[in-house]
């Protein structure tokens, strides 16, 4: 699981997602998605699915910017 939380934050980092911006996109709260990411707590298939569907597309391509 470690393997896929790590390749999963390799992705957002080459994408350009920010946590804030997927924590947003998630409805969760900066704080929640970090300890997901960190392997704290369980990320749900929904989540990781949705987080694959934003890393697929890149910044400037759907990504809301505060």
């Amino acid at each position: 699981m470690m393997k896929e939380l790590r390749d999963l934050r390799a992705r957002m980092n080459l994408a350009g997602l920010s946590r804030k911006e997927a924590a947003r996109a998630l409805h969760l709260s900066h704080s929640a998605l970090n300890r997901k990411l960190r392997g704290e707590i369980g990320l749900t298939r929904e989540e990781v699915e949705r987080l694959l569907h934003l890393t697929s597309r890149g910044r400037g391509q759907g990504h809301e910017r505060p």
